[in-house]
């Protein structure tokens, strides 16, 4: 399995120019303020593969860039991102773990600190149905390299899926089944290399 491809593979608006006019009932003010305050979280995902397999997991997130995904099966399973790369982890393989940038991945955007669905080029639209506030973003540094779908709940607002769509096309839906915010993190979590010596 390419794990890539498996996870690569989270009103009236001052943004109306740059959204759709069905979107101008989404209230993207109090969504960019929510992801500038998302900072640190743990919590516990169900993640939809591109061949409709399901995995289960948690993961931890701290910003800026940093991530982790640690899946129940199979056994030994990861996904670090530490800030600069992304390391694969697969327990069917005893190589090192694979790395990728993590500037060249849709999943960049959701780390960013800084974040603004303000930035030019990079909401592609935004809708509201009874799912929730979906809102679709392209990274405008590397527009070629996927999409990134971040879906929020409303009343208060807070982040319900994602959804990772490659340049390939292939799509990994991820919905977040149980978030902790504001939580302290070591930052070992998020170390590629300590990992991979404890993965041997």
């Amino acid at each position: 399995m390419n794990r890539r491809d498996t996870l690569l593979g989270l009103l009236a608006l001052p943004l109306v120019a740059a959204l759709p006019a069905q979107a101008q009932s989404v209230n993207a003010t109090a969504i960019d303020a929510y992801l500038r305050g998302l900072r640190t979280a743990e919590g516990a995902f169900r993640q939809v593969n591109p061949n409709r397999s399901t995995q289960t997991g948690r993961f931890y997130l701290s910003k800026p860039g940093k991530i982790r995904f640690d899946y129940d099966k199979p056994e030994g399973a990861m996904v670090i991102a530490d800030g600069s790369f992304v390391g694969v982890f697969d327990p069917k393989s005893n190589r090192n773990p694979t790395r990728y940038p993590l500037g060249r991945t849709p999943l960049r955007m959701l780390l960013d600190p800084n974040v603004s669905l303000r930035e030019p080029g990079m909401v592609l639209g935004a809708t509201k149905d009874a799912g929730g506030t979906h809102i679709t973003l392209i990274d405008p540094k590397t527009p070629k390299e996927g999409r990134l779908v971040l879906t929020f709940s409303e009343g208060p607002v807070a982040l319900k899926s994602w959804d990772v769509i490659t340049k390939a096309g292939q799509q990994t839906h991820v919905d977040i089944t149980r978030l902790t915010q504001g939580v302290s993190l070591d930052s070992s979590l998020f170390n590629i290399e300590r990992a991979a010596l404890n993965y041997r």
